[in-house]
């Protein structure tokens, strides 16, 4: 199974999410939120993040974390888990995984979808039926921000309140009329790996690049923001054409250039057939064909080989 694309990134606000194992429970009592809390505080010390959100659910939990210039997200993630994991099994006298597979996690741009997420994740208590408001919620951070005297000192407060003018007043009743009338920021998730802008993904398949695209669906999805037709031209000039738009020119013989850039395009992983066909005005039962006939050539002619590996080391 692909695991999920991890971009570990200094000073970059993740939303970050874990449920429990086949939707069982992961806190039964007071005892176990404190218990989990306690070893939040704990993660913030050792591995140098920022917690600025977080709703601790029956099966599940949220957490808004900001990363600082050690970038330790799933470190610090994993060993939270792994560390409550142990010390539930021992409480319970129980065996086997807590939670449900690896953390959940995905990038959240600025301020902007910061607020959203904040709003969102102190709602779910609400969405859920199980609080009137998300003040009331006692295993939320709705209730810190809106009472100065129940903040842990772990938590970081001030970026949300400067948002609210620095009132906490404030900031609750732009929670309410968020959470009253607002879509889920969810929506503007984009491929599972960030919330926010379009320009903002150029950015994330920056951070990506150097993942196995093979064994990361969601990387494959954040380097389509690649322009196939660009891409294609830069393919061609590595492969030293001179002749770039008549090799993009539609034809049905063999062409030595074009091939090695359709083979090069289905290596990148992002793109259908039917997708880099409309690039070489080729049908999209011909492209499996050349993908072929090019790989038969890679084994007799290791310099080709070479270079087509060179190539894709760096369109990836």
């Amino acid at each position: 199974m692909a695991r999920p694309l991890r971009i570990d990134y200094p000073e970059t606000y993740y939303h970050v999410l874990s449920r429990g194992n086949e939707q069982r429970p992961i806190f039964k009592s007071d005892k176990d939120y404190a218990k989990f809390l306690e070893l939040l505080e704990k993660t913030v010390s050792k591995f140098h993040i920022e917690i600025h959100a977080y709703v601790l659910m029956r099966n599940h939990y949220h957490l808004l974390v900001k990363t600082t210039k050690d970038g330790n997200l799933s470190r610090a993630i994993q060993w939270l888990g792994v560390t409550y994991a142990g010390w539930y099994n021992k409480r319970y006298k129980r065996s086997g995984h807590l939670f449900q597979g690896r953390f959940k996690s995905f990038l959240v741009e600025d301020e902007s979808y910061f607020t959203a997420m904040c709003y969102y994740i102190h709602g779910n208590p609400v969405r859920v039926g199980v609080a009137k408001t998300p003040e009331e919620f006692p295993y939320g951070s709705a209730r810190t921000y809106a009472d100065k005297d129940k903040e842990p000192v772990w938590l970081t407060t001030e970026v949300m309140l400067m948002m609210a003018g620095g009132s906490r007043k404030n900031f609750c009743a732009e929670q309410a009329a968020y959470l009253s009338g607002s879509d889920s920021p969810l929506k503007d998730l984009r491929h599972g790996v960030y919330l926010g802008s379009e320009e903002y993904g150029q950015r994330c398949a920056e951070m990506a690049r150097g993942e196995p695209v093979a064994e990361k669906p969601q990387k494959r999805m954040l380097l389509r923001h690649k322009d196939k037709q660009e891409l294609a031209r830069w393919i061609l000039t590595q492969l030293g054409e001179g002749d770039i738009e008549g090799q993009l020119k539609p034809g049905k013989k063999p062409r030595l250039g074009r091939d090695m850039s359709i083979y090069l395009m289905s290596q990148f992983g992002s793109y259908t057939h039917t997708e880099i066909g409309e690039v070489y005005g080729v049908g999209y039962t011909a492209i499996t064909g050349i993908i072929k006939r090019v790989e038969e050539r890679l084994e007799k002619d290791k310099r080709q080989k070479r270079l087509a590996g060179k190539i894709l080391q760096q369109i990836i």
